[in-house]
């Protein structure tokens, strides 16, 4: 549980920080800098990019591969995509919380909410990083391990990467939205794991009659 906690921590941290007003020189340095370095192909990559961490595209996602892990008899997958539903709930009440003010010029129509986490950014760590631990988990490789998860954080790094291209978030929202995202993730696929090998060491019962110590 270490990783989960230093990520909680780290987005305490940005929390506080961006609360404080800490955050806003960086902030704004970063948005000037974005600014000054948009192309076409760079505007049509961060639009497309951006729908990945949509809430329409994320619950199709997420919804498809828990039919399949139903279908294939592991329901507690599912269990663990509930993290997805939920990081837009937690999302949404942490922008009500810190009420942090959205960049005010974008290349795209800017979102009625505030800003702080970015939604996108929590809730792609939240479905691309747990569907990579998930499947990492069922790899002996190490190599393909390690290819997996750095996909899964390659795809919420890109779609928070596409949020401040295109103007919607600063910097700092994204931060905080990737390390909430990934806490969660890392939680949903560590309580995956130790069910699972709860389950391999029960004893089989026998003839329907469960087993006594």
């Amino acid at each position: 549980m270490k990783p989960v906690l230093w990520l909680l921590a780290g987005f305490t941290a940005v929390s506080i920080a961006v609360t404080a007003g800490w955050m806003a020189p960086l902030d704004q340095a970063v948005v000037m800098s974005v600014a000054g370095h948009r192309t076409a192909f760079l505007n049509n990559l961060a639009v497309n990019l951006t729908a990945l961490g949509s809430a329409p595209v994320v619950t199709v996602i997420a919804l498809i591969v828990s039919l399949y892990a139903l279908a294939a008899g592991r329901p507690r997958l599912v269990l663990a995509l509930l993290w997805t539903p939920a990081s837009f709930l937690l999302d949404d009440v942490l922008k009500l919380l810190f009420q942090h003010p959205r960049p005010t010029e974008a290349i795209i129509a800017i979102p009625d909410s505030y800003s702080f986490p970015s939604g996108h950014a929590v809730a792609a760590s939240a479905l691309y990083i747990t569907l990579a631990l998930i499947a990492a988990q069922g790899e002996r490789g190490q190599r393909p391990r390690r290819i997996l998860l750095w996909s899964g954080v390659a795809v919420a790094l890109l779609v928070a990467w596409s949020r401040v291209y295109l103007g919607v978030h600063y910097f700092s929202d994204v931060i905080g939205g990737l390390l909430l995202g990934g806490a969660g993730s890392i939680a949903a696929a560590l309580v995956l794991s130790r069910t699972d090998r709860h389950e391999a060491v029960q004893p089989p019962s026998s003839h329907g009659v469960p087993s006594v110590d």
